[in-house]
């Protein structure tokens, strides 16, 4: 249809098309349509530096900013996002806190909140949970909820509760209505066995009326919509 339609030289449509196919799972017809462009400005680069990283391709993604750069595209934000990305899934940290630090060193960008978490997820995820704390602590911005909960699932996964205490004051100062920290927090109790603190959270949870919305499906059956509560066995028509 693209071609039919001549709009294989619009970059806005070819753009579109390399971000969709990624996010249907095809980043091999994705990078097909980038190696195809003809002109490439900094959003092509951007879409395809950010599919490579939410696929897993880390590497791959950093080879091409590289590329970006020696072709002379200047990076912008939402770049410097993708590449995080990339860094934090495949738990480059150094490599992540030298394009953290680049972005005002070398292309005058201030870091947002988006970047931060970024870089918040990478270092708890490689288990350096104090020098994450201590990063939250010396952010120019405020941090939001975004940063303090990546910091929260990294303590999740490497068991410091102690930390993970400190951490969910802060969200609960944020936001003491977020039933996904109230849950996340009695899982990290529970997981250490801890189901004295499990039974005085969800107590807390009751007197705040907070109730996890259970997960749903949407299937139409005889031109009929039924939703289908996770774990229940019922449905609502």
């Amino acid at each position: 249809l693209v071609r039919s339609k001549g709009l294989e030289t619009n970059v806005s449509v070819t753009n579109a098309l390399v971000d969709m196919y990624a996010k249907c799972g095809n980043i091999d017809l994705a990078r097909y349509v980038f190696d195809r462009l003809p002109h490439r400005s900094v959003v092509s680069w951007t879409s395809i530096i950010g599919a490579s990283a939410s696929h897993g391709h880390g590497e791959d993604a950093l080879k091409l900013f590289s590329k970006m750069k020696e072709e002379g595209i200047r990076p912008n934000s939402l770049t410097f996002t993708a590449v995080l990305t990339a860094c934090r899934h495949s738990g480059l940290v150094e490599e992540g806190r030298k394009h953290f630090e680049s972005m005002t060193k070398n292309y005058s960008i201030v870091p947002g909140v988006e970047h931060c978490a970024c870089m918040v997820d990478l270092l708890g995820r490689a288990g350096q949970l104090v020098e994450a704390y201590e990063f939250i602590d010396s952010m120019p911005i405020e941090p939001d909820e975004g940063v303090w909960g990546a910091l929260l699932g990294a303590c999740r996964i490497h068991g410091n509760i102690a930390l993970a205490e400190l951490v969910v004051d802060k969200l609960f100062g944020l936001d003491p209505q977020t039933v996904s920290f109230h849950v996340l927090m009695a899982n990290i109790y529970a997981e250490a066995g801890r189901w004295e603190d499990v039974a005085r959270l969800r107590k807390l949870m009751e007197e705040r009326e907070l109730r996890k919305i259970p997960g749903h499906s949407l299937v139409e059956v005889n031109r009929r919509f039924h939703t289908f509560l996770s774990g229940s066995g019922s449905r609502l028509s």
